[in-house]
């Protein structure tokens, strides 16, 4: 896991809860009865539910049978499957491996594989994280679990979090050291079982710079989903809360996933899903004590506080048809000692429940129940008061626009000719913002004149315009108007007002001669 960058622009929704709406007794029995058999079941946009299990087959079966979730996933270590060579079998653990997926099977339970850690013989070192030399060596042992698992497992893993540092030893991690053995995995996988699901990744966040370099290398052809975590960079903040980096969703937020269908739809993979085969927030009351935070921050969150993430984060995917699957890391604490990676559990190390149990039985028996808006995703909008499409002017020009965002506010506004910031301020909602641009270094012609509204959450919206630079005296003369406004008590007065040509899109520039004359009745 990997730590978060630190960014000001955070912004928080708060989630509220569905308060179901009462039947009218004078509906027909029969469209009750429909109402009544269809009210306990999830959402059709709700991604399915699982469960990251510890412990033995008979344990993480009884446990996700006992949470009504949807998949089952847990690690397949290479080393410890085959730990002297390519051919034989450690005999208890392929034994302990076909009990949990004969368990998982009978019990009509969807399993993920995550398959990660080489042999010593298959890598040259003693630490397993170290990277196979040879891909196809972890092709063929992927392979062979598919063809033993067939029908029965329905997604794998290639690796876990190669994206970062953490589990990807040896080289330095990069699309480039990753790629070849995706592909020589999801050829084996495929060839075995043609209807399994072969996963890229799962990366470490939401990772999109890293899938676009798998996308470089030409692995967009060799996966049928990308798999994502969300558990990482001691994340505290609520599902809702989200900051951009470089006007992109930021990678460690719960919502970053966005990016990474972005980078798909704009690959051609738009129709492949995500899986998020990690989420989950510690229960620790230690301080963060690695990557960038380390020290800067708690690195969990209390109980009651984990179990409403856990709602609100089934609530915010629900809206996103493309998130297959939401994987809870993880079932049980991972040991006895303080740590942040220990307490992820929804069963407590002493084997007594908290209440992210009861909340995620609750979102698989009953789908998502909340509602409201998960973060505040949608940009401000601009509106151009000045100038508009006619405008054709010479040595200055003047640009006027408002701002509105419905649900943070407006932040700022800024204005724009051919991509060159000219002005800007600070504005909030439906405030107009002018200024009187100087436009000699212009070309004359089209320039294009835009207006960028940033709101509160940091989202952006744009507007633009086309307007045209012409040499006023090649014009034949024109007729102008002025218009005056005379206030002010006493002998002081003030006189503003404004030069038009009228029937026309000009904007005249000069001297307007004024000249007063006291009157004394």
């Amino acid at each position: 896991m990997a730590a978060a960058p630190k960014s000001s622009h955070i912004r928080s929704r708060q989630i509220s809860t569905l308060v179901p709406t009462k039947l009218r007794l004078a509906l027909a029995l029969i469209c009750a009865a429909a109402l009544l058999s269809l009210g306990g079941a999830p959402t059709a946009s709700a991604a399915e539910t699982g469960i990251s299990v510890q412990g033995s087959a008979a344990t993480s079966i009884a446990d996700a049978n006992a949470l009504g979730v949807d998949w089952v996933r847990r690690f397949v270590d290479w080393n410890a499957m085959q730990p002297d060579n390519s051919t034989s079998y450690a005999p208890s653990a392929l034994a302990e491996l076909d009990d949990f997926v004969a368990r998982a099977h009978a019990s009509k339970k969807k399993v993920a594989l995550t398959v990660l850690g080489a042999p010593s013989w298959a890598n040259g070192s003693s630490d397993a994280r170290v990277a196979p030399r040879d891909p196809n060596q972890y092709a063929s042992f992927i392979g062979r679990l598919a063809a033993r698992y067939q029908g029965r497992v329905q997604s794998w893993e290639i690796w876990n979090e190669p994206d970062e540092a953490e589990f990807w030893h040896g080289t330095t991690p990069s699309p480039a050291a990753y790629a070849p053995l995706l592909k020589a995995s999801y050829a084996k996988i495929k060839a075995a079982d043609p209807a399994t699901q072969v996963v890229a990744g799962p990366l470490t966040g939401n990772n999109y710079q890293f899938l676009e370099g798998l996308y470089k290398e030409a692995a967009g052809g060799h996966f049928d989903a990308v798999g994502v975590h969300t558990d990482t960079a001691c994340g505290i903040n609520s599902p809702s809360t989200f900051y951009y980096e470089d006007g992109r969703v930021g990678r460690f937020t719960f919502l970053g996933f966005r990016e990474v269908h972005a980078v798909m739809a704009a690959n051609g993979d738009g129709d492949k899903p995500i899986t998020m085969s990690e989420m989950g927030w510690s229960t620790t009351t230690l301080r963060c004590d690695r990557g960038k935070w380390a020290g800067l921050k708690d690195a969990g969150v209390s109980e009651a506080t984990q179990a409403d993430y856990l709602a609100q984060a089934y609530h915010c995917i629900a809206g996103y048809p493309y998130i297959e699957s939401a994987i809870w890391f993880s079932t049980r604490d991972a040991g006895a000692a303080e740590s942040e990676l220990n307490r992820y559990g929804l069963i407590r190390w002493n084997g007594t429940k908290r209440g992210s149990w009861a909340a995620l039985a609750d979102v698989a028996a009953n789908g998502d129940q909340l509602t409201s808006s998960c973060g505040d995703l949608e940009p401000p909008t601009v509106k151009i008061v000045a100038p508009t499409s006619t405008t054709q002017f010479e040595d200055e020009i003047v640009i006027a626009a408002t701002g509105h965002d419905v649900d943070s506010g407006l932040r700022s506004l800024r204005f724009y000719i051919n991509g060159t910031p000219v002005a800007g301020a600070s504005a909030k909602n439906d405030e107009l913002f002018e200024r009187t641009i100087k436009t000699s270094q212009l070309p004359y012609g089209a320039n294009t004149v835009m207006v960028r509204a940033i709101d509160n959450s940091g989202a952006r919206g744009f507007s633009e315009i086309v307007v045209n630079r012409i040499k006023m005296s090649r014009l034949t003369p024109q007729r102008t108007a002025l218009s005056f406004k005379i206030s002010g008590k006493t002998q002081t007065k003030t006189v503003t007002g404004s030069l038009s040509v009228p029937g026309t899109g000009l904007l005249p520039s000069g001297r307007v001669l004024l000249r007063w004359q006291l009157y004394t009745r």
